[in-house]
């Protein structure tokens, strides 16, 4: 294939997780494989799982240079094995060049290359095969299954009209409060909609038209899920468009009046006395957004409701949850990467109280907040039978995150493995969560990060003291033979200050590469279905028994987020996957989890009891058994219990979680700023500063 300039390397040393060891490097079309008699099986990496690339001059040995207390420059292996020791023996650790690459799924490691021009064609190779200028070109697309995944055809796993059904709904009933309607059959009405929208029934279709107006992207309110125990309904839609006049729609306000009636109507049909009914007094539209965040969007057309014409006769109140948007959180994601994460080829220990209370320590701030809105809403409709409209600005991030999550604490179903897909394919799929846009796929130039280039000729090293293992000395001495005793600190100041490429360089290749027909930016990309995956990983550590799937389940999700080795993810809508014949051309990645189900399924998990078992129990009165119709099936998060999913990010528990000095706490966001100073100065020295591209920093 043209795009690969070289396909083996021997003579490669991969390190990963502290562990060095040397072997063969293989280039294919769709993955990076390395293999050695050393590892029990090969190690695979999938090119679209790629986050960062980075061409550094120099061994990644370097970075494992510790000054003791004798002035001794020492390099720690965590491997006996001779042929590793004899790679390294005699050699300028400075001639070698090496690649670091951080995963999307946060593996890291790094390739330490003899030959300058074969790391150059390796990395060369990894741009272009990485970065690519279609969807098609995936590996979805060649994949070939093997024969227990071909048993199985998850494509249809999701059918509206079964799942409402399931959930209480008898929409082709004649009485039925709701239809569904047509009017995005071909997705000319909104693009970004499920070609199947549930809507009240004396809603009719030219209404809708004239609502979609009012809404971005046309993305009008439409039943989500409905709550049989308390007859309560979760619609979503985006934000409304009032812009600076403060324009309105009455159809639109008709839609949200209507479909909030539609549950008052579902109970008085249930309700033989209907004189003793009274009407809801607590339906909320919720917004995702801050507020700051809603109000600002009115000078760009958008906003949020005017209550002035939503409060239906003060029966409807708004509530704005402060989500953040997803550059706040791609950034606030590479944060950790950058300063924690990035040190996992060689497993340095990561500083935990700054993870914990700096910058960093955001991440669990926004779970937490997230967690606290599913809780409050969740609350809402069981205990104060509210109707609930969901929106953020599209409604196809914060809003599928809330909506989603609320339904996973009130349903069971949802809760088991086969309810998870469904809920994935309804709210995330169906919806619209823009998967290609969100997770890359589709890769960036930027993401690649040569910083070989504008380097002095490699001879410049041979007048700095060499930097070379010692044969005779067990603990790898890095001092010359004529016990040169320039520290290898010094030496690394001064390649950094003399040798490395100036700003002004990297500014002009930089602006190069986005002149070039056809660059893409990472702009859009964020971890929005990982911070949701996050959030059930918090249930199911506080639940432990009420989950059918187990977190591992969870984590190989993350990694087949972005593996691109099945269909499910790759487009960012409905539309998109009808357009390309997604389901003749690949596979569903639920295909994967089914077929090894054993795997993924939780064996301490105590199912509910079901509507017929409950039946016959509580039928046998002479048993004394009370009555199970009853019985709570819900659950609530603990937003106070909230950890580091510390198996994803490849550490250990006691790594990432609790602090390590009785006094460390947790700081408020006014102290937020203060103690970034504070993580620069505790930051271990790295042998050159990385900047990550991993969800589209720049």
């Amino acid at each position: 294939m043209e795009y690969i300039k070289i396909t083996k390397v021997d003579n490669v040393v991969l390190h990963r997780k502290g562990i060095a060891v040397k072997g063969e490097l293989h280039l294919t079309t769709h993955h990076l494989i390395f293999s050695s008699s050393s590892l029990p099986r090969e190690f695979w990496v999938s090119y679209p799982t790629i986050g960062s690339v980075f061409k550094n001059q120099g061994s990644t040995l370097i970075s494992r240079i510790k000054c003791d207390s004798k002035s001794n420059d020492e390099i720690e292996f965590d491997s006996d094995e001779p042929n590793l020791y004899k790679f390294y023996q005699g050699r300028d650790l400075w001639s070698i060049v090496n690649i670091k690459i951080i995963g999307k799924d946060y593996t890291v490691f790094s390739l330490d290359f003899v030959k300058e021009h074969e790391a150059k064609d390796v990395f060369d190779s990894l741009l272009r095969l990485t970065v690519l200028d279609d969807v098609s070109q995936l590996y979805a697309f060649i994949y070939k299954p093997n024969k227990i995944e071909t048993q199985f055809n998850s494509w249809n796993i999701y059918d509206p009209m079964k799942e409402f059904q399931r959930q209480g709904l008898h929409i082709n009933d004649s009485n039925s409060q709701w239809r569904i309607s047509k009017i995005n059959e071909n997705y000319e009405f909104s693009s970004t909609y499920p070609s199947k929208l549930i809507v009240p029934n004396n809603i009719s279709d030219t209404v809708l038209l004239h609502a979609g107006k009012y809404r971005a992207q046309a993305r009008i309110p439409v039943l989500a899920y409905y709550y049989k125990k308390t007859n309560c309904v979760i619609t979503r839609s985006s934000q409304p468009l009032p812009g600076i006049t403060k324009q309105r729609s009455v159809q639109d306000e008709r839609v949200v009046l209507t479909e909030f009636e539609c549950s008052s109507l579902l109970v008085l049909d249930d309700i033989d006395n209907r004189d003793h009914v009274s009407p809801r007094m607590k339906n909320i539209i919720v917004d995702a957004r801050p507020t700051a965040n809603a109000m600002a969007q009115t000078a760009l057309g958008g906003g949020t409701e005017s209550m002035e014409y939503y409060n239906f006769n003060l029966t409807c109140q708004k509530k704005f949850l402060g989500i953040d948007n997803i550059h706040v959180m791609h950034d606030t994601l590479n944060y950790v990467v950058d300063n924690f994460l990035v040190d996992g080829d060689l497993n340095f220990p990561i500083d935990k109280v700054a993870l914990n209370t700096g910058k960093s320590s955001n991440w669990l701030k926004y779970t937490k907040l997230i967690l606290s809105s599913t809780d409050t809403l969740m609350k809402s409709i069981v205990f104060n039978k509210s109707n609930l409209l969901i929106h953020c600005s599209d409604g196809w991030d914060r809003t599928t995150q809330v909506c989603s999550l609320i339904q996973i604490c009130l349903d069971p179903y949802f809760r088991t493995l086969e309810g998870f897909m469904v809920l994935i394919e309804k709210d995330w799929l169906s919806f619209g969560h823009k998967f290609l846009e969100r997770c890359g796929h589709l890769s960036s130039e930027s993401i690649f990060h040569d910083n070989t280039s504008g380097f002095n000729n490699l001879s410049l090293f041979s007048n700095i003291s060499g930097t070379q293992i010692n044969n005779s000395m067990s603990s790898n001495n890095l001092c010359n033979e004529d016990d040169n005793k320039i520290t290898n600190t010094e030496r690394i100041k001064s390649f950094s200050s003399n040798n490395i490429i100036s700003t002004d360089f990297v500014t002009r290749v930089s602006d190069h590469f986005k002149k070039r027909k056809g660059y893409k930016s990472n702009k859009f990309t964020s971890p929005i279905f990982q911070q949701f995956l996050d959030c059930v990983y918090q249930l199911v550590i506080q639940n432990p028994d009420q989950f059918e799937f187990n977190e591992r389940f969870l984590r190989r999700l993350v990694y087949h987020l972005y593996s691109c080795q099945y269909g499910s993810f790759l487009y960012n809508n409905e539309k998109e996957r009808a357009e390309n014949d997604i389901q003749n051309k690949t596979r569903s990645v639920w295909d994967y989890f089914r077929c090894r189900q054993k795997e993924f399924t939780n064996e301490t998990y105590k199912a509910p009891l079901s509507s017929s078992v409950k039946k016959i129990y509580n039928d046998l009165n002479e048993l004394g058994l009370e009555d199970l119709e009853g019985e709570e099936d819900w659950i609530f998060p603990d937003f106070n219990k909230i950890q580091w999913w510390w198996q994803l990010y490849g550490r250990k528990d006691n790594e990432m979680n609790g602090l390590t000095t009785e006094n460390a706490s947790i700081p408020t966001d006014h102290e937020m700023e203060g103690n970034q100073s504070l993580e620069v100065k505790n930051k271990a020295s790295r042998f050159l500063p990385f900047t990550l591209d991993l969800f589209g920093k720049k």
